[in-house]
C-alpha cells in the first residue's frame, strides 16, 4: 500500500542586502539596515507514505530525496532514531552513493531535532507500520550568483544571501511537510498550528534554521541574513541568545529543555521586538540596481579578520573606539533617515550619509588590511554616487568583491539610469583591462522584494 500527499508544499525565501551596519551587528547593542531583495531559492516538496516490508530491520526510518537544480545533483538520506537509554535517543543520519552535502544534511538535522522536542507525538514520524519519504526539488535563480571567466562552470556568489535563503527555505519546508504528516496521521490529538502566522510555528522555524546556520557555518556571524530572509525588511538587532549542541543528534530531555527555553525566549521577546520596514517606505519603493564583480568575497574571513582588529583597539567593550564609534554614529543617521520620511531633503542627506559612511569604512580597510570597501572599486563608485539619479551606492554587508548595491531616487526615468550607469560601468571595465586588471563588474537586474520574508504556499 502507498500513499501519496500530492499538494506540494512550497516555500521561497528571498535574498538581502545589507545597507548600512555591517560588522557593527556583530554587537548585540549595535542595529543595521537590511532589505529583502526579489531573489528566490525555492523549494517544492510532497511526502509518500509506504507500508514497511515485514524483513526491514530498521523499520523506523525516514527517507529524504533532495534534488537541487543549481548543483544539478541529487542527495538521498536515511534517517532513523536509535534508543539510547529510557526516553533518549539518537538522530541517526546516512547518505546513499556516498554523495552528501553539509548544508542538506545540517537543514534534515536541525528540522527534525527541533520538531521532535517541541512534541512529544513527533516521534510517530518514526513508526514501526509505515515509512515517510520525503522529496525536494530546490530551485535558485540564477541572480545569486555570476561565473568565473576561467570556469562558465564555477559559480561566484554575488553576495544576495543564497546561504541563508537556502537554509529558510528548506528548514522551514521540511517542518511544514513533519506538520502536515502529523495532522493527516492524526498523532496530534489538538489543533497543533492555527496557520502560518502561528507565533509557536515561527519561533520553531526560526529557532531551526538558527541551529542549521550555526551548524553549517560555524557559529559565525550575527544571523542577520537568516532573519531578515524569514521576516521580510527590517531595522536589524542581533538575538541575544543562540542556539548551538555539542551533541545536536542527540533527542535528550536536556537538549528538549534547552530548544524549548529558546523557542520561548523567540517568541516572547526577540520576535515580537523586530523592528520593520514599513512596505510603504518609499525608499523600499524605490528602484534598487545591482553590480557583479565577478570575484566573490569569503565573508567568514573578513568577518574574522575585522573582529581582531576591533579586539585590538577596544578600550572595555567591542567597537568602542573612536573608528567605530564614529561609523556607528553615520549609522545610526543612515537608519533614522531612512526610516523619516517626513523630509523633503532626506534624498540629499542620504546621500551624504553614505560618502561620509564610506570614507570611514575606507579607513577601517587600511588599518584592518580587510578590503571591505576595495581600492579599486572606489573610483566606480565614487562615479555613481556623482549621478544625481542615485542616492546610495555601497559594498554592502562585509563588503569585498561581490557586489554594488546601489538605490535610485523614486520616480526617476528608469531608463536613463540605466543608460548612466551602464556608461559609468564601461568604463570601469575598460580602464581596468587596458590595466590588464581581472575585475569586471556586470549589471544586474533586481528588485525590492514586495513581500516581506519566506513566502509559503
Amino acid at each position: 500500500m502507498m500513499e501519496n500527499e500530492n499538494k506540494k508544499i512550497i516555500t521561497k525565501s528571498p535574498g538581502k542586502s545589507l545597507l548600512s551596519g555591517g560588522y557593527l551587528i556583530l554587537d548585540k547593542s549595535k542595529r543595521g539596515l537590511v532589505i529583502n531583495i526579489d531573489t528566490y531559492i525555492s523549494c517544492e516538496s510532497f511526502y509518500i507514505i509506504k507500508e514497511r516490508p515485514k524483513n526491514d530491520i530498521k523499520n523506523n526510518f525516514i527517507t529524504f530525496n533532495v534534488n537541487s537544480e543549481y548543483l544539478n545533483q541529487t542527495f538521498n538520506y536515511i534517517v532513523f532514531l536509535e534508543s539510547i537509554i529510557n526516553d533518549e535517543y539518537e538522530i541517526k543520519i546516512s547518505e546513499k552513493n556516498n554523495n552528501d552535502n553539509k548544508w542538506i544534511k545540517n537543514c534534515i538535522i536541525s528540522s527534525l531535532i527541533f520538531y521532535l522536542s517541541f512534541f512529544d507525538f513527533s516521534k510517530n514520524l518514526f513508526n514501526e507500520k509505515e515509512q515517510l519519504e520525503i522529496n525536494v526539488v530546490i530551485k535558485s535563480d540564477y541572480r545569486f550568483y555570476s561565473y568565473s571567466k576561467e570556469n562558465i562552470s564555477e559559480k561566484i556568489k554575488t553576495g544576495l544571501g543564497s546561504s541563508s535563503a537556502f537554509i529558510n527555505s528548506l528548514t522551514s519546508n521540511l517542518i511544514i511537510i513533519y506538520e502536515k504528516f502529523c495532522r493527516k496521521k492524526n498523532y496530534a490529538k489538538n489543533l497543533i498550528f492555527k496557520d502560518i502566522n502561528d507565533k509557536d510555528l515561527q519561533a520553531l522555524i526560526l529557532g531551526s534554521c538558527l541551529l542549521s546556520n550555526n551548524l553549517s557555518q560555524n557559529k559565525i556571524g550575527s544571523c542577520f541574513d537568516i532573519i531578515s530572509s524569514l521576516f521580510g525588511s527590517q531595522i536589524f538587532i542581533q538575538s541575544q541568545n543562540n542556539i548551538f549542541f555539542n551533541s545536536p543528534l542527540i533527542i535528550s530531555q536536556e537538549n528538549k529543555d534547552k530548544i524549548n527555553n529558546f523557542i520561548a525566549y523567540l517568541k516572547k521577546e526577540y520576535i515580537p521586538k523586530i523592528s520593520f520596514i514599513n512596505e510603504k517606505n518609499k525608499y523600499l519603493q524605490s528602484k534598487i540596481y545591482l553590480i557583479s564583480i565577478e570575484i566573490g568575497t569569503d565573508t567568514r574571513i573578513y568577518v574574522k579578520k575585522v573582529l581582531e582588529y576591533a579586539n585590538s583597539k577596544k578600550k572595555e567593550k567591542l567597537y568602542d573606539d573612536e573608528l567605530f564609534s564614529n561609523l556607528n554614529e553615520i549609522n545610526e543617521k543612515i537608519i533614522n533617515n531612512f526610516m523619516d520620511e517626513s523630509k523633503e531633503d532626506n534624498y540629499l542627506l542620504l546621500k551624504q550619509l553614505c560618502i561620509r559612511y564610506r570614507t570611514i569604512l575606507r579607513e577601517i580597510s587600511q588599518q584592518s588590511k580587510v578590503d571591505i570597501e576595495p581600492r579599486i572599486l572606489t573610483p566606480l563608485l565614487d562615479n555613481l554616487i556623482k549621478n544625481d539619479k542615485i542616492i546610495y551606492a555601497i559594498c554592502p554587508g562585509a563588503g569585498g568583491y561581490d557586489s554594488i548595491v546601489i538605490i535610485a531616487k523614486y520616480g526617476i526615468d528608469e531608463s536613463e539610469l540605466i543608460k548612466d550607469i551602464n556608461n559609468i560601468i564601461n568604463d570601469f571595465n575598460l580602464e581596468n583591462n587596458n590595466k590588464k586588471l581581472n575585475i569586471k563588474a556586470n549589471l544586474l537586474d533586481v528588485n525590492i522584494a514586495k513581500i516581506a520574508g519566506t513566502i509559503f504556499s
